[in-house]
């Protein structure tokens, strides 16, 4: 856990973390389901309280207008006043919500409620995958559970169309409300005992005049290009609503960009997986946000099937994403994160494509074939949305959240404005003005006709017409497979430019924390003005050494001499007394000279470990790689305070990590030190963990790791064994288990 970030209780057991887990599903399944099941209802909704066409867009729309627009504050709220009493109150606002459908009976009071779910919906869906990145610390179980976020979210919109016709053959419209009722009754009363409290130290002033410049410019620019969509031509409000918007999401941008504290970190696309992800994320939605909606028309309308016969046929889509979602994770682990992304977004590609093939002769068989392909590779989303949770530092998941969010979101509705619109202009193309005159249709009528295939069926049955029906129909499965065939290129383009983006040696399932940086009270753990024992030290003196420092040697002794020779400050380092200034040396750091810096380094006592870490911290203040950068090989106190810090900065991206293949060339043999020395320590510091649990349930004497008592002046310590090379030194203070120095990877025994 970062030190920026204060989680309450600091450890879950497995137990309530995955139950946890399941409490932040449960949450994502809800929220997802209702961006897709009041479609179902509409017709029900329509009959019973009569809205205008305007009223019956805005009861559509306004749900996704609020949620989009206010991710950005709940995001940044929740970092303040906690992501648990966030997401809590995110359910209860949801239930409530729900339950007033009971009262409604106006169309304005529906835009109300719809108005109302989306601040509920905005509190829960950014909070959820940033909490999931707060509570998981191994980056395997980390990587699962983002994986199933992701799946979860996909599978609660595929099933809402089932959801909703189960519901709508035995209940009226209002249960496409209550249902999320008692289910966020559960998941709200579940949530209270499982989720722990995680919240940032200190957050910073909360920038409202940044979150309400987000809210007005997302809801005016996410409303212009519906409008513009819904009227399928130049439209001066329309086009007024998207420049306002445009402009005010450009404040909002500058503002963040030059912020003390923005509300959100957009710093975090200076990672190019995180990029990668996000531009996954919107592109897919983009390319398939008309495609449930059309294919759910097609199944009911070309097909025959009723509601819930077209749900139980979207299922095994929803279920391919399910699956391949689960698997795309190991599988990342063993042909890298961007092959398996940018195959599975070719799959849903092609799957999407190969309808053309049928354009003629559009039948189920083809397409549940392709409806489970492009499920199989969608699940590849799961890879992305790991992306994004992996390159995130902790403080910042909440950015992250929110950030996914809007992608997702403005993916959604670019889609259904741009390719929507195609797909009405292609449907409308099939149906010709003469041929519908020589039918006998008026231009009224024609008008009507040419709105949807629901209302050409509705007009060829009234005037018995079956020609015009099937008409309609030909035009329909025209604009299906074309926009498909669109939406396929479109993924096809998102996954060459995701392939290129994503580094070839990046890994989802890599621990994120430094050497030394976990819940075990390691050497150097803590805020650096701490001593090894946990104790504040003194302004000025120096703290104790970690992984890769120099061991000391016998009668080494401080100097008090103001300036030190480079092979008196072994000594120096070694006993933690080093001087204010020590004489250094220079070396620059390119393809040349990084040997002979790593020569002097281990000449004083500094394993390559370190050597990088020096490098690294260099790297990550100037946030690029010169070609020739000074390093102070033996910087004293500023070395000693910034080890940490650097290597934070490594795993944040801040540094090294965005020009990892840079480094691997210029310094491969530090690198491979390092990567070697993290990953021997994450297994270290399981076993300490293990060791400490053991001493408080057996006290200082009894128990694993072969404890043994320290002599002399010291006996009140006593020291286990940690592997061949490392010992826990500690001893039972008021019933607290007192760690006084742990090593790793050092030579000599603590």
């Amino acid at each position: 856990m970062s030190d920026l970030v204060h989680m309450s209780p600091a450890t879950l057991s497995k137990g309530r973390l995955w139950a946890a887990l399941v409490v932040i599903l449960f949450g994502q399944f809800i929220v997802s389901i209702d961006l897709t099941v009041l479609n179902i209802a509409l017709p029900d909704l329509t009959k019973d309280l009569n809205p205008t066409s305007d009223q019956l867009l805005w009861i559509v729309d306004v749900y996704s207008l609020v949620l989009a627009g206010l991710l950005v504050a709940t995001s940044s709220l929740s970092d303040r006043f906690g992501r648990k009493r966030t997401l809590l109150a995110g359910f209860f606002l949801f239930g409530v919500g729900s339950l007033l459908v009971l009262f409604a009976n106006s169309p304005e009071f529906v835009i109300a409620i719809r108005a109302f779910l989306g601040v509920g919906g905005a509190l829960i869906m950014p909070v959820t995958v940033s909490m999931i990145r707060s509570i998981f610390q191994d980056a395997k179980e980390r990587a699962f559970a983002v994986a199933a976020w992701s799946a979860i979210g996909a599978l609660g919109m595929a099933t809402g169309p089932l959801i909703g016709g189960f519901l709508l053959e035995h209940f009226n419209w209002h249960a496409a409300f209550l249902v999320n009722v008692p289910l966020m009754a559960i998941a709200l009363g579940a949530g209270i005992f499982v989720l722990p409290e995680v919240r940032l130290k200190k957050p910073g002033s909360f920038d409202i005049l940044a979150s309400l410049i987000f809210l007005a410019g997302m809801v005016l620019f996410l409303w212009g290009i519906k409008h513009l969509a819904a009227e399928l031509a130049f439209d001066t409000q329309g086009v007024a609503a998207v420049a306002a918007g445009v402009v005010l999401l450009g404040l909002f941008i500058y503002r963040c960009l030059h912020a003390k504290t923005p509300v959100v970190d957009l710093s975090l696309f200076r990672s190019k997986p995180f990029t990668a992800g996000i531009i996954a994320t919107a592109g897919c939605m983009f390319a398939m946000a008309t495609l449930l909606y059309m294919l759910s028309q097609w199944l009911q309308l070309v097909n025959g099937d009723g509601t819930l016969e077209a749900g139980v046929k979207l299922v095994p889509m929803a279920i391919a994403s399910l699956l391949a979602s689960a698997v795309a994770t190991p599988l990342a682990m063993r042909l890298k994160p961007r092959n398996v992304v940018a195959g599975g977004l070719i799959l849903a590609a092609a799957a999407m494509m190969m309808l053309m093939f049928f354009k003629d002769d559009l039948e189920l068989l083809p397409v549940m074939i392709s409806t489970t392909l492009i499920g199989v590779g969608t699940g590849a989303l799961a890879i992305g949305a790991s992306l994004i949770m992996c390159e995130t530092p902790v403080e910042k998941a909440s950015s992250a959240g929110s950030l996914q969010e809007v992608s997702y979101d403005l993916g959604n509705v670019l889609g259904v404005a741009i390719l929507g619109s195609l797909a009405s202009i292609i449907y409308r193309s099939g149906l010709p003005t003469g041929e519908l005159r020589a039918m006998g249709l008026d231009g009224r009528t024609i008008d009507a006709a040419e709105q949807s295939l629901s209302a050409t069926s509705v007009i060829a049955h009234e005037l018995g017409l079956p020609q015009l029906l099937q008409k309609g129909i030909e035009a329909f499965n025209d604009s299906v497979v074309i926009t498909c065939f669109v939406g396929g290129v479109i993924i096809l383009v998102v996954a060459v430019v995701v392939r290129a983006l994503i580094p070839r040696d990046v890994k989802i399932t890599e621990d994120d924390e430094a050497p030394g940086d976990g819940d075990a009270p390691l050497l150097g753990d803590g805020d650096p003005s701490t001593t090894g024992d946990g104790s504040p030290s003194e302004e000025g003196e120096a703290p104790s050494l970690g992984e890769g420092d120099a061991p000391s040697h016998d009668g080494g002794a401080p100097s008090n001499e103001s300036e030190a020779p480079l092979h008196e400050a072994r000594n120096l380092l070694g006993t933690g007394d080093a001087p204010s200034a020590v004489k250094t040396v220079s070396v620059f750091v390119d393809e040349d000279t990084l040997r002979e810096m790593k020569a002097v380094c281990s000449q004083f006592g500094i394993g390559t470990d370190a050597a990088f870490r020096i490098f690294a911290n260099k790297v990550a203040r100037e946030r690029r790689i010169p070609f020739k950068l000074s390093v102070d090989p033996l910087c004293c106190e500023e070395y000693l305070n910034s080890l940490r810090r650097c290597m934070r900065a490594i795993d944040e991206g801040n540094g090294v990590q965005e020009f990892r293949k840079m480094v691997r060339i210029w310094a491969p043999q530090a690198w491979n030190d390092y990567t070697r020395m993290k990953s021997e320590d994450i297994e270290s510091r399981k076993r300490v963990k293990a060791l400490i649990r053991d001493i408080e349930k057996n006290g200082a004497s009894e128990g694993v790791g072969k404890p043994e008592q320290l002599q002399g002046d010291l006996s009140s310590l006593w020291s286990r064994r940690i592997d061949k090379r490392n010992r826990l030194v500690y001893r039972i203070a008021e019933g607290n288990v007192e760690i006084i120095s742990c090593k790793t990877h050092v030579a000599d025994r603590v």
